[in-house]
């Protein structure tokens, strides 16, 4: 008589485990073991930027900003449509890139240094706002390697 491939569980509950006695009950046990680690494996490289994922994302992401006028505002400002690109671009992961403003934010030129979670690379973002109307204003980014210098 074979042993069967699901057995009930011996901590009182009314649920069924695999049989490690079973062959196809051992097998789907490191199965499972083997699908978890590979998740596990899987969602941690997704959660992190390389460094050419960052690099490729924030020069789309310039290029997005310059496409034609933004509306920059206090509520909706630079930093967040900095972000806002970065994620459009679809590059590395939808989260973790990490925008920081640096300068004086009442001027029309601000620089940005974007990093990204797993990854040691930076990228400063030098913006000069050109105003076209009350509202709107057209964007010229500046990409260069490194974390901005402070003022």
């Amino acid at each position: 008589m074979t042993e069967p491939v699901f057995i009930k569980s011996k901590w009182g509950t009314a649920r069924y485990v695999y049989n490690p006695r079973n062959p196809v009950g051992l097998a789907l046990i490191f199965l499972s073991l083997a699908l978890t680690a590979g998740m596990l494996l899987w969602m941690h490289d997704e959660g992190e930027w390389s460094e050419d994922e960052l690099r490729s994302a924030v020069h789309e992401a310039a290029g997005r900003l310059e496409a034609g006028p933004r509306t920059v505002s206090e509520w909706w400002g630079l930093e967040m449509q900095i972000d806002d690109a970065i994620e459009q671009t679809g590059e590395g992961p939808s989260y973790g890139a990490r925008v920081d403003g640096e300068g004086p934010s009442d001027s029309y030129a601000n620089d940005f240094t974007v990093t990204g979670a797993g990854t040691d690379a930076a990228f400063c973002l030098h913006v000069v706002e050109v105003p076209v109307d009350e509202t709107r204003s057209n964007l010229t980014v500046d990409v260069s390697d490194g974390t901005c210098a402070p003022y």
